[in-house]
């Protein structure tokens, strides 16, 4: 046993962690039992051999938190097929620069298009008409709303202080009213409302005039900044709709590598990651990606596609 004041061991244990250690923080110890007190006469001792298991029993503990914790590197480059809140939540605060994505609309809830109720005939030959794989595009709107309230949280949550979401979506008329998705967005930092003006596509109803937009909300946090020169653009894109792909609603490649160009983000994740546009553009330049989607299927189209793309990078 080695019996030391407060200030002896206050002066051995800065030392030992290399770092300052104040007699104020052993009597801490002391007070609340961590290390035993000892000393006759109202002198107060420590044992430096309790001391020294003190601070080796929370290194140990430190290193099992470090292990727990989520390492975003496990995530980086990778298509991960799973829901995505899930799998979000297991992505690290402030670990995602960039969140680029396009969900389900929900389309087969619409009482506009045809095909909620069927009547569109023509929609038996549009791709969308099948939905997607492995998600009911047909949900009640309330639980809609929450699920994709809930993606938006854990997307802000992900992304530092100098990140931001592109969040495409599509504005509709339903039941007479405009859906222009503030349900969704309302709470959540939308610093602009940028339109795509898509070029291409089919109207299958005679009623209704051919949709050529939709809107990507660019919601971001405070420190977020365009890259040099980006902010040169104006809030309409004119973009062809993706047509030769098996997704339903892929992405156009030089729609996302607008957004990619525009900023300084290293890591992006596409939560909704379909077919492996998102990645495709990472790619393009230079930056990582994280593709998440619940269904296998299109996390094998995107596998296959983004395979196919770096083979033919590496002959640039």
């Amino acid at each position: 046993m080695s019996l030391v004041s407060i200030p002896e061991a206050s002066k051995w244990a800065t030392d030992y962690l290399d770092k300052e250690v104040m007699p104020t923080n052993i009597s801490y110890l002391v007070q609340y039992g961590k290390v035993k007190k000892h000393g006759k006469d109202g002198s107060t001792m420590v044992d430096l051999s309790e001391l020294k298991k003190y601070y080796q029993s929370i290194d140990k503990k430190h290193e099992a938190d470090d292990r727990n914790k989520p390492n975003i590197a496990k995530f980086v480059n990778k298509l991960i097929c799973g829901n995505a809140v899930d799998v979000m939540k297991q992505i690290p605060d402030d670990s995602v620069h960039l969140v680029i994505t396009s969900p389900p609309y929900n389309l087969k809830n619409s009482t506009g298009n045809g095909m909620k109720d069927g009547r569109g005939g023509k929609w038996a030959n549009a791709a969308l008409q099948n939905g997607y794989s492995h998600h009911n595009d047909c949900m009640p709107h309330d639980e809609y709303v929450k699920w994709q309230r809930d993606c938006l949280t854990e997307m802000m949550r992900i992304i530092p202080e100098n990140g931001a979401i592109f969040y495409n979506h599509k504005w509709r008329v339903q039941g007479g009213l405009l859906q222009d998705r503030q349900d969704i967005v309302s709470g959540f930092p939308v610093r602009q409302v940028i339109i795509w003006k898509r070029k291409g596509g089919l109207n299958f109803n005679a009623g209704y005039f051919l949709p050529t937009y939709e809107v990507i909300y660019l919601i971001a946090k405070p420190k977020f900044k365009l890259s040099t020169k980006a902010n040169a653009h104006g809030d309409v894109w004119d973009f062809t709709q993706e047509m030769n792909n098996e997704h339903p609603a892929a992405f156009p490649v030089n729609l996302i590598d607008r957004i990619v160009s525009a900023t300084d983000a290293k890591i992006i994740l596409d939560p909704f990651m379909g077919s492996g546009t998102t990645a495709i553009s990472a790619i393009n330049f230079k930056r990582d990606y994280i593709g998440i989607d619940i269904s296998p299927e299109y996390c094998e189209m995107a596998r296959k596609r983004i395979k196919q793309h770096q083979s033919q990078v590496k002959l640039w």
